[in-house]
C-alpha cells in the first residue's frame, strides 16, 4: 500500500491546491452573515446569492478555514480573530439547541431553528471538532478559548445516548429523540471520539465498542469497512491524524479509508466499462461520488455497495462530485491530483469558479451544478491543508481533549492490520 509520505508533489501540484483552497476559504467569507458570522449552508457558484439557512457543521468547518487562513495570512490576522470570534459568541448566546445539541440549521440572521431540524448529534460534533481547532489555533484570544470551550462543555452527551450504548442521531420538538441511531460504520467515528473525550458529561469508553463494524467489503485482498459515499471517511480523518494509530481491535482508520477510495476508483471504472453509452467517463481520470445534489435532487450516493456486485445502484447516473476526490487528497493523493486538474481542465470554468469546483457536474448529459455546498467546499479546502501541510492533524492533536478521546477508546500505536 503506498504510504501518505511517499507521495511528492510537484510545484504545479501545489499551486493548483492554494488557488483551489483559495477560492474556498472566500466561501467562508463571503457565505457568513456580517451580523452573526453565521455560514450559509449553501450559496450560488458564482457568488450571486446565499442560503439564508445556516449549516452547523458548515459553521464547524468555516472555523477551520479561518485557521488555515490565518497560518497562510490570507486576510489580516486581527480580521481572522474577529470573524472567529463574532461566530462563536453567536454559537454560544444565540444559537438554538437543546442540551448543547445544535439544531442542524439555522436561521443564518438570528441563530434560531429553522426547517424543523433536528437538534443534530453529527453536526454538533463537526461543529465542536471545528471550535476545538479555533481553541488551538488562536489560544492566545482568551475569549475564543472560553466560548469555544463553552461549546463542547454545554453537551450532554449521556442525553443522546442509547440503553445500547449507541447515540441517537437526534432531536426534535415535535417527536423527541430520534429513534435512528449510529449503531454501524459510519462517521460516527468522530461522534464517539468526542463523546468519550468530552471535558463535561462523557460517555463511557465502552461506548467505542458498542456500535457494529459493518458493513464489511473486500478490495483485492484487503478487506474495509465500508459505507458507499466517500465522505464519511474524510470527516473524521480531516480531524483525527489516524495514521499511526490504531483501535483496540488493532485496525487503522487511515488504512481503512485508502482501500475505501480506491474500491470506488475501480468501481467507477468498471461502470463505465458495462456501461459505456452514460457512464463510460468514469474511470482514473473522472472519478470520485459521495453525497450531492444531481439534477434530479439531493442524493445520498458512492460505492461500491456490495462484493462482486457493478450496478448504478441508488440512481448513480455518471454524476461526478469534485468534492469526493478534494476529500480524498490525503489518502489518494496521486488519484485525487489527477482527476481534480483533469476536470478543471477539460471543462474549466463552467465547474471550476469563484469558490472552486461546483457540488457536482455530469459530463454525460452536461449538467452543471449552479451551487456550491457549505461542507463540501470545507472538506475541500482542509484535505488539501492535510495533504500540503499536515497542520490540521498537529493541530488538533494538541487539544486535551483530542488525546483523552483517542487514549481513552483504547487507541495505540502498536502494529497489525484490523
Amino acid at each position: 500500500m503506498q504510504q501518505f509520505s511517499a507521495y511528492a508533489m510537484v510545484y504545479d501540484d501545489t499551486i493548483f491546491l492554494t488557488d483551489m483552497q483559495q477560492r474556498c476559504y472566500r466561501y467562508f467569507v463571503e457565505a457568513a452573515d456580517p451580523a452573526t458570522g453565521l455560514i450559509s449552508d449553501r450559496a450560488a457558484a458564482d457568488g450571486s446569492a446565499a442560503s439564508e439557512h445556516s449549516s452547523i457543521a458548515a459553521c464547524g468547518f468555516g472555523l477551520v478555514a479561518h485557521c488555515i487562513a490565518a497560518d497562510h495570512q490570507w486576510l489580516p490576522r486581527g480580521e481572522i480573530i474577529d470573524r472567529v470570534g463574532l461566530l462563536l459568541r453567536t454559537l454560544v448566546e444565540c444559537g438554538e439547541h437543546e442540551r448543547g445539541f445544535m439544531y442542524h440549521f439555522l436561521n443564518r440572521a438570528d441563530g434560531r431553528r429553522t426547517w424543523n431540524s433536528e437538534a443534530s448529534t453529527i453536526d454538533t460534533a463537526l461543529l465542536i471538532a471545528g471550535a476545538m481547532t479555533a481553541a488551538v489555533w488562536f489560544e492566545e484570544d482568551e475569549q475564543i478559548v472560553q466560548w469555544a470551550d463553552e461549546l463542547y462543555r454545554r453537551v450532554d452527551w449521556n442525553w443522546m445516548l442509547g440503553s445500547n450504548d449507541c447515540m441517537h442521531m437526534g432531536w426534535t420538538p415535535e417527536r423527541g429523540r430520534i429513534p435512528y441511531q449510529w449503531d454501524h460504520f459510519s462517521e460516527l467515528v468522530l461522534l464517539v471520539l468526542l463523546a468519550i473525550g468530552a471535558p463535561e458529561n462523557p460517555i463511557p469508553s465502552r461506548c467505542w465498542q458498542a456500535w457494529k463494524r459493518t458493513p464489511t467489503l473486500t478490495f483485492g485482498d484487503q478487506e474495509f469497512l465500508s459505507y458507499p459515499p466517500l465522505f464519511v471517511h474524510q470527516y473524521p480523518a480531516v480531524f483525527f491524524d489516524f495514521r499511526e494509530v490504531r483501535s483496540p481491535s488493532g485496525r487503522n482508520y487511515f488504512n481503512n479509508a485508502v482501500i475505501a477510495h480506491r474500491a470506488q476508483i475501480q468501481f467507477l471504472t468498471d461502470l463505465g466499462r458495462k456501461y459505456p453509452d452514460q457512464l463510460g467517463h468514469y474511470g482514473p481520470k473522472l472519478w470520485g461520488i459521495t453525497s450531492s445534489d444531481s439534477d434530479a435532487g439531493y442524493r445520498d450516493w458512492g460505492g461500491p455497495y456490495q462484493d462482486g456486485r457493478c450496478e448504478p445502484d441508488r440512481g448513480i447516473d455518471g454524476t461526478l462530485v469534485p468534492s469526493a476526490a478534494a476529500g480524498a487528497l490525503a489518502f489518494v493523493p496521486q488519484q485525487a491530483l489527477e482527476t481534480l486538474r483533469y476536470q478543471k481542465m477539460e471543462f474549466g470554468d463552467a465547474i471550476y469558479g469563484r469558490y472552486g469546483f461546483v457540488n457536482a457536474h455530469n459530463p454525460a448529459t452536461g449538467w452543471v451544478n449552479s451551487d456550491v455546498i457549505g461542507i463540501d467546499t470545507g472538506i475541500s479546502l482542509m484535505m488539501a491543508e492535510n495533504l500540503l501541510s499536515e497542520s490540521l492533524w498537529k493541530g488538533f492533536a494538541r487539544h486535551p481533549a483530542a488525546i483523552d478521546a483517542l487514549r481513552m477508546a483504547g487507541f495505540s500505536g502498536h502494529d497489525g492490520i484490523g
